[in-house]
């Protein structure tokens, strides 16, 4: 798996792959090993360089924040080919951005919605996402309902945009 993150202003690419028990974790072309596993209170247990770390990491959007050794680390996600847009958008269809479960759903079909109007909210590891209209217009379809769990890359819902988007 490859990941691109923006730190501040630093861009940095992260290449994951499984290797049996452990990890190979490449940031920027520096490659090491890595042990890593779930310590049963949500978060990870971490071995990196002989050293064991405990983490939490919480995503919100396209950003990642990993709490570590008494510290915040706001990670970006983003995709390299997109132009390096500082926000990401679905578009007239609303897509999951994580796999997760529905909260609300705060539209209807055929109601008018503004840009960046909150239309939906999205539970994962714990933590609530409020999703927004990336463009003005009417909800021309709702492809969920509360409760229903969600994969990443999942419709949500479809926005027809108005004359004024």
């Amino acid at each position: 798996m490859r990941l691109h993150y923006r730190i501040g202003d630093q861009e940095h690419e992260v290449e994951v792959a499984p290797l049996g028990d452990h990890w190979r974790v490449t940031v920027d072309g520096e490659t090491r090993e890595v042990m890593a596993r779930r310590d049963g209170a949500g978060g990870w247990l971490v071995d990196w360089d002989g050293r064991r770390h405990r983490l939490q990491v919480a995503a919100a959007g396209e950003e990642r924040f990993v709490f570590a050794a008494g510290r915040t680390h706001r990670l970006h996600l983003f995709d390299p080919d997109a132009g390096h847009e500082e926000e990401s958008t679905d578009g007239p269809g609303l897509r999951a951005n994580m796999p997760g479960k529905v909260v609300r759903v705060m539209v209807n079909v055929g109601d008018t919605v503004q840009e960046g109007q909150p239309v939906l909210i999205l539970e994962s590891m714990k933590m609530e996402t409020e999703r927004t209209a990336a463009v003005a217009g009417t909800v021309a379809a709702v492809h969920v309902e509360p409760g229903q769990v969600v994969a990443q890359g999942d419709a949500l819902l479809d926005i027809e945009p108005g004359a004024e988007a």
